[in-house]
């Protein structure tokens, strides 16, 4: 019986082959999570762009990578997380319309 990889983790897999010829091995995570910065904000100024999405995702599975952390592995923590954000309480949106979590003092 073969295993088969996730979409998410044949993207990685795909990324890491394609990224670290382009620029390089064993570099620091901090690099593509810097870039990412400028990627959320070409995000902000045309947020129904589908490829800066694609962009900020691409940046993200390589950092992680590159912290030792496999795409499956974050799916399941973003679950993990998740379940934790619905027992939370949730306060009234800021003048940006962003909502954060009560924390308890």
């Amino acid at each position: 019986m073969s295993i088969q990889q996730s979409a998410i983790q044949r993207l990685q897999d795909e990324l890491a082959q394609w990224s670290d010829t382009q620029f390089g091995q064993h570099r620091p995570a901090t690099r593509p999570i810097r870039h990412l910065r400028k990627e959320v904000d070409e995000l902000l100024k045309a947020p129904d762009d589908a490829s800066e999405y694609a962009d900020c995702l691409l940046l993200l599975l390589d950092a992680y990578r590159m912290s030792g952390g496999s795409a499956d592995d974050l799916v399941n923590k973003a679950f993990d997380k998740l379940a934790i954000n619905k027992t939370r309480q949730w306060g009234e949106p800021d003048e940006h319309g962003v909502v954060e979590h009560v924390r308890s003092e």
